[in-house]
């Protein structure tokens, strides 16, 4: 599948991203680059051996599902973690965080992807373990070392223990934060175990945000189109409270992953739970409510919406017993009406498995046929679906930041929502309809009734 690059930028409200995780040792492998790695999650009959060059080549399949940036997992050099290649060829245990790992390419192949996405008006985000490594001694360019003391997050023993103290080990990754940013124009950053700079009650992020932000009004000014966003998103495995006050805190990072929105509308990341909607269309409200009325904090932060990532069962594997992949279209619908940052893991776009995967924990890190390509007429339909619906997430700025009014309702066999969503800045106006069963809806302002199928929203546009 092929399109024409649109040499368009993207918005740069960094609330309208919609991010496109991918895990570069499995993603494709390209014909020319490097290597790879053999040895990860999946099939054990197949071989992943991704790397950068296998990115570049697919950028037309990955702008054409309407995405407004990629999120590369680890691509610096790395150990083994306890002589485990599979955790090697994820990246998060690295060796020198200024070095790209030969496996996946070398400095030109990134440098070639991130002007080819930029050309195709899609950022680039790099994947950050500023709390942990697995052997990193050396020094930066500027002669900064990483303190490896094991040193206790403010999360507390459950947390576990990284090994990297501050603030000791700050001008170190403050340095990184920029570098990749000044020197290859990345767009911004995602940070693995967050929580992890979080130490003794102070929050590190806020010295690295600083230095991101600075370096980004500097690029600005000088007339830079590019390496000026500075998005930067944390993980923290806890609820709203949790991580308000820990990465949220005194100025630190403004998103973090919405793991409470994960779980009511996507089910739990073990796949035990169910798939979410347990309380049917409440939940859509309650996750499109404002972040404060969630429990966020300070007022000025936004999470970022996931229905899937690398630690933990795939959203299809709540529905695809039943083969519904209808249930996964709504799903798609709730995401890409998010008022904020939404992140798509790759391969649930055609409703990709984690089940078939091996090792001993519930780690997707490959897609189980390594195909771009829809394989029959289900994956086809929601392949289509999905593309449509983060299409006119992009196009409709009422979509991610448009005040919402609510009308639910209960029509014969039918329960109904109407979400109706405005952006006063533009006058977008657009009209989401979720629905359980087939139903005809009158939207406001309409005399004729729209014909909607059960469990998969219409995505309108009003104005």
């Amino acid at each position: 599948m092929t399109m024409k690059a649109t040499a368009q930028k993207p918005c740069s409200d960094w609330r309208s991203l919609t991010i496109y995780q991918v895990m570069v040792g499995s993603f494709q492998h390209g014909e020319g680059g490097a290597s790879g790695y053999d040895d990860l999650w999946g099939p054990s009959d197949e071989r992943k051996n991704g790397n950068l060059r296998g990115i570049i080549n697919a950028l037309d399949y990955i702008a054409r599902i309407g995405v407004t940036a990629i999120w590369l997992t680890p691509i610096f050099d790395s150990s083994e973690a306890d002589g485990d290649e599979k955790l090697r060829a994820t990246g998060y245990f690295a060796n020198d965080y200024f070095k790209i790992d030969p496996h996946f390419g070398s400095e030109d192949e990134l440098k070639e992807l991130i002007s080819k996405a930029h050309d195709r008006g899609i950022y680039v985000f790099l994947d950050g373990v500023f709390g942990h490594h697995g052997g990193a001694s050396g020094p930066s360019p500027s002669g900064f070392l990483i303190d490896s003391t094991p040193s206790l997050s403010d999360r507390g023993e459950e947390g576990g223990s990284g090994n990297v103290k501050y603030p000791e080990s700050l001008d170190y990754f403050r340095e990184v934060a920029t570098y990749w940013i000044d020197r290859f124009e990345i767009d911004g950053w995602r940070f693995d175990q967050a929580y992890q700079l979080c130490q003794h009650g102070h929050n590190y992020w806020c010295e690295i945000s600083q230095a991101v932000s600075e370096l980004c009004d500097k690029r600005r000014k000088n007339g830079k189109e590019w390496g000026i966003l500075g998005y930067m998103v944390g993980e923290d495995w806890s609820d709203a409270t949790g991580i308000s006050a820990r990465i949220f805190r005194d100025g630190g990072l403004k998103s973090a992953f919405d793991f409470d929105g994960k779980q009511l509308v996507a089910g739990s990341m073990d796949g035990q739970g169910s798939g979410g909607l347990d309380n049917g269309w409440d939940d859509v409200i309650k996750v499109y409510s404002p972040p404060a009325e969630r429990g966020y904090a300070p007022d000025d932060v936004l999470p970022n919406l996931f229905l899937s990532n690398h630690d933990g069962v795939r959203v299809a594997d709540n529905f695809y017993d039943d083969g519904n992949e209808i249930n996964l279209m709504t799903r798609f619908a709730i995401l890409a009406g998010y008022p904020g940052p939404v992140t798509l893991y790759y391969g649930d776009e055609f409703a990709d498995l984690s089940r078939d995967c091996d090792g001993s924990q519930p780690d997707n890190a490959s897609r189980t046929s390594g195909h771009l390509k829809a394989a029959d007429d289900r994956e086809r339909r929601l392949f289509n679906y999905v593309c449509d619906a983060m299409t006119f997430r992009r196009d409709n700025p009422a979509m991610w930041r448009g005040r919402n009014e609510f009308d639910r309702y209960r029509k014969d066999d039918a329960e109904i929502l109407v979400v109706i969503k405005t952006d006063d800045e533009t006058g977008n106006r657009v009209a989401m309809i979720f629905s359980d069963r087939d139903a005809e809806v009158t939207l406001p302002g309409e005399d004729k009734p729209r014909r909607v199928s059960g469990y998969i929203p219409e995505l309108i546009k009003l104005s």
